[in-house]
């Protein structure tokens, strides 16, 4: 058997609206899915051995950020032995743990550990390495203290430019990667009302921009009798969008169906259009869930749990 140098990705995800954290970082687990000398479930090996040095940082698990903790696995002194039925492969495995932001390309903090794994396979050969961290290893917690003081020092210092390359993305028609850069900031930034501000500003640009295509997918949903798929779309179209009366218009026929979930979501709708406080959290979930949409559809990652 041949061992290649393997890379699993570990992305760090920082959710910055209402957090109830004390440093507005959460992270979360992925590898790549094109990634098979590593399963889920030696992932999750991983992920438990790390997550605790998270929750002694006060950070928590989210599934969206630019910010992203890369694993890198190499491979020295492979040896492979016969070990009666199946041979038994062990090899030294070198894990370099490299904080970034996966926009901007910015290393906030990396460490290397060194392993001995042995197992049936290479997969088992990881998972033997993964299991000899220790859930409370104080290098692994030394590493996610410097990546979250490093993250809040760096969005503090350059929160201008990042906002200033938010409203490129947004110039550009790139509203999902604008978006995606302005929910990685933590919340507990002094000037975060900004970053909140440019997410507002920029999810209305993305709703003139894109709610004729909503509607469109909204109307052909209702055309075809889907009417809970027609009511989650319309969802997504701001009333102050320039389609907000035709989308008006869909939300009373589907009031007139039989489908009491797609009446039940309608009614969400409207209630929330009456209250501005519940209508600007509604926007600011949506930009959320349009940054969500753009990490799964332009990452080749898992989410690990």
């Amino acid at each position: 058997m041949s061992i290649r140098k393997l890379y699993v990705i570990t992305a760090l995800f920082i959710a910055v609206i209402s957090s109830a954290h004390a440093q507005g970082i959460e992270i979360g687990f992925v590898i790549p899915t094109n990634q098979d000398e590593i399963s889920v479930n030696t992932a999750r090996i991983l992920r438990s051995r790390i997550l605790p040095a998270f929750t002694a940082e006060g950070i928590e698990t989210s599934e969206v950020s630019s910010i992203a903790i890369k694993p890198e696995l190499s491979f020295t002194n492979y040896q492979e032995a016969e070990g009666g039925m199946r041979n038994i492969h062990t090899s030294e495995v070198q894990i370099n743990l490299i904080c970034q932001n996966l926009i901007t390309g910015t290393v906030f903090a990396s460490r290397t550990f060194s392993l001995q794994g042995q197992g049936y396979s290479a997969d088992d050969l990881v998972k033997n390495a993964f299991s000899q961290i220790k859930p409370n290893d104080e290098n692994v917690r030394l590493f996610i203290h410097a990546a979250k003081r490093q993250i809040l020092s760096y969005y503090s210092k350059n929160l201008r430019a990042i906002l200033s390359r938010a409203q490129t993305f947004a110039q550009l028609h790139q509203y999902e990667e604008a978006l995606s850069l302005l929910f990685s900031c933590p919340s507990t930034l002094t000037n975060y009302n900004s970053v909140n501000a440019a997410i507002n500003n920029i999810y209305k640009q993305y709703q003139r921009n894109e709610c004729g295509n909503l509607l469109l997918q909204a109307q052909t949903e209702y055309s075809n009798g889907n009417y809970e798929a027609c009511a989650e779309i319309l969802k997504q179209i701001d009333i102050t969008s320039p389609c907000a009366t035709e989308a008006k218009t869909l939300c009373q026929r589907i009031k007139q169906s039989r489908d009491t979930e797609a009446r039940r979501i309608i009614e969400l709708i409207e209630n929330q259009a009456k209250r501005e406080v519940d209508l600007e959290k509604q926007r600011i979930r949506v930009a959320r869930d349009i940054a969500v949409a753009y990490y799964k559809q332009h990452t080749n990652l898992i989410l690990i749990f």
